[in-house]
């Protein structure tokens, strides 16, 4: 069977087989040559755009996406048109995939199934669900791997996160990055000084605080990166009231040294070295006497010397980039093509590189939910790749977008997973990767689940964030919690959206068991998205809240 008769099969398929029909539109694809159906219109609509499935109105209304979706229980905007078929189960996601990788081929006439590479999707794993997120992936073969996330916990899996182990929880840290030489040897960096750095040499089996750093060691680890077991570089720090600086080591951590960087940057985040003196890092500059997040442009700053002198290689687009908008994270596909992902609150854009670092171009993301508020990006080639993050200014739609022409169109691709922070990749060609977000994605061609299977794990026994805990407030916060019996120690912590810790509201031994309210007041702070994190002995829990001034109360009437 060849992949052209294997898409006519599935549509006829989707409509209960070759002998039914359908009333709206008709059974179209039949007795159809491959030319006739590339050329087909249907309701005055094309129906392919060769060499890009997504773009083409025959995947947009299998699945649904405007100008199709109209009989859904929520339409997408601009939906004129009910979602194909009418009336019927949805197509399997595996099968649109499949129509969809056929079309982005360039629609072949008489390549068989068998010959063609498995069709790759993502879905979610079994790894914990961090209610802010899991911040950071490594993975030292497809199955091996480890995660960092917002409960203060590590975890491994050698299975690709069909399961996992906790490896370490600390509910005083919030985690930030994480990296391997060796499946032995590891860091996990925090942003929570002065516990900023652990340590293992067993896989992680056990994990130590870092106790040797330098007097003017980082106040917070957001990016690193692991050349080998010898030469491990860090950056941070994200956020602008504290020094950017650099560290690393050049002997497996006997020994650390760290630099200012503030005649470069103004925050650091992401880092990535090639080889022991060769290597980048992003974030954002002001000269401005004080900094902010909304006077940062920014910067792409590359070292040939082990970070003695670094140059900005985004220099030529300065007078060109917004304010308030700075490099978050950076992937290199290969010797020449680079991405970075700029972190603005209220707009989406990449850089990009041709040769190899020297120099970067932006890419507006231009898709319809007008993705904002970006973090992770990630390319299988140079092609076809993902961004994602927090999606708006509110941190709250956690959208992530695709490309498949190098970023010159973008759609909507929400269903892959959501507030993306960091991708991973094996293989060239691709045969598997993962994303790190809500919990960690995995990007392979394992069969999807069926329809109503849970798409994420959700952590055993009774919560210990009550559901009344609300997810808006105008002033104090109600935290509802409940401590089970027992209990040896209740703490509640509050982190602002950036993962600096702002209160310990409740330290308490011995805690009595059963419901309770807790109010926190922010006092002189301003208003927005706090990260609460609940931790009973050696379970955590958190929970995202948007706090919003304190309204006035109305004048009497008469």
């Amino acid at each position: 069977m060849t992949r052209y008769q294997q898409v006519i099969n599935i549509l006829d398929q989707a409509i209960g087989g070759p002998g039914m029909n359908i009333a709206v539109h008709g059974a179209f694809w039949r007795n159809l040559t491959r030319d006739q159906f590339v050329a087909k219109k249907v309701q005055g609509l094309d129906l392919l755009v060769v060499g890009n499935g997504a773009g083409s109105n025959l995947i947009k209304a299998l699945k649904g996406e405007a100008p199709f979706g109209d009989d859904l229980a929520m339409p997408p905007p601009g939906a004129k048109f009910d979602r194909m078929p009418s009336g019927l189960d949805p197509v399997a996601d595996k099968d649109i995939a499949f129509i969809a990788k056929w079309i982005d081929d360039g629609c072949p006439a008489s390549d068989t199934v068998a010959a063609v590479a498995p069709v790759l999707q993502w879905q979610p794993t079994k790894a914990p669900v961090a209610s802010s997120r899991t911040d950071d992936i490594w993975f030292t073969d497809p199955k091996t791997g480890w995660a960092v996330n917002s409960n203060g916990q590590i975890v491994k899996t050698t299975d690709g996160f069909k399961t996992y182990v906790e490896q370490l929880h600390d509910a005083e840290v919030y985690f930030r990055c994480i990296g391997f030489a060796s499946p032995s040897i590891g860091w996990a960096g925090t942003l929570s000084p002065p516990k900023v750095l652990f340590h293992t040499e067993n896989g992680g089996e056990t994990w130590s605080q870092v106790l040797n750093l330098p007097p003017n060691a980082l106040t917070a680890v957001c990016g690193m990166s692991v050349v080998n077991a010898k030469t491990v570089y860090m950056s941070g720090t994200n956020f602008p009231n504290r020094p950017p600086r650099m560290m690393k080591t050049t002997d497996g951590g006997a020994t650390w040294t760290a630099w200012d960087m503030r005649r470069w940057a103004s925050i650091l985040i992401d880092t990535h070295f090639i080889d022991e003196r060769r290597g980048w890092v992003v974030g954002g500059k002001t000269d401005e006497p004080t900094p902010t997040r909304k006077n940062v442009k920014a910067v792409v700053l590359h070292t040939e010397d082990g970070g003695q002198t670094w140059v900005n290689r985004a220099a030529d687009l300065e007078a060109t980039l917004p304010k308030g908008e700075w490099g978050w994270k950076i992937q290199f596909l290969n010797d020449n093509i680079g991405f970075v992902s700029l972190e603005n609150f209220t707009a989406g854009a990449i850089l990009k590189s041709t040769d190899g670092g020297m120099s970067w171009h932006r890419i507006d993301i231009t898709d319809p939910q007008k993705n904002a508020n970006l973090e992770g990006v990630g390319f299988v080639n140079e092609n076809h790749g993902w961004v994602g993050g927090w999606g708006d200014v509110g941190f709250q739609r956690l959208s992530t977008s695709e490309t498949l022409d190098g970023g010159k169109t973008w759609r909507d691709a929400n269903e892959i997973g959501k507030a993306l922070n960091r991708f991973r990749f094996f293989g060239d060609p691709v045969i598997v990767g993962y994303a790190s977000g809500q919990t960690v994605y995995k990007y392979s061609s394992d069969p999807i689940p069926p329809a109503g299977t849970p798409a994420m794990a959700v952590a055993s026994g009774a919560r210990l964030i009550s559901e009344k805990t609300p997810d808006r407030v105008q002033g104090m916060l109600p935290l509802s919690i409940h401590v089970p019996a027992g209990a040896g120690r209740l703490t509640v912590r509050v982190w602002d959206r950036f993962g600096d810790l702002v209160a310990t509201p409740v330290d308490q031994m011995k805690p009595p068991a059963g419901q309770r309210t807790i109010e926190w007041e922010r006092g002189q702070r301003d208003p927005g998205h706090f990260i609460l994190r609940v931790t009973v002995d050696n379970v955590s829990e958190s929970h995202i809240v948007h706090v919003g001034p304190v309204v006035a109360a109305a004048a009497p009437g008469f």
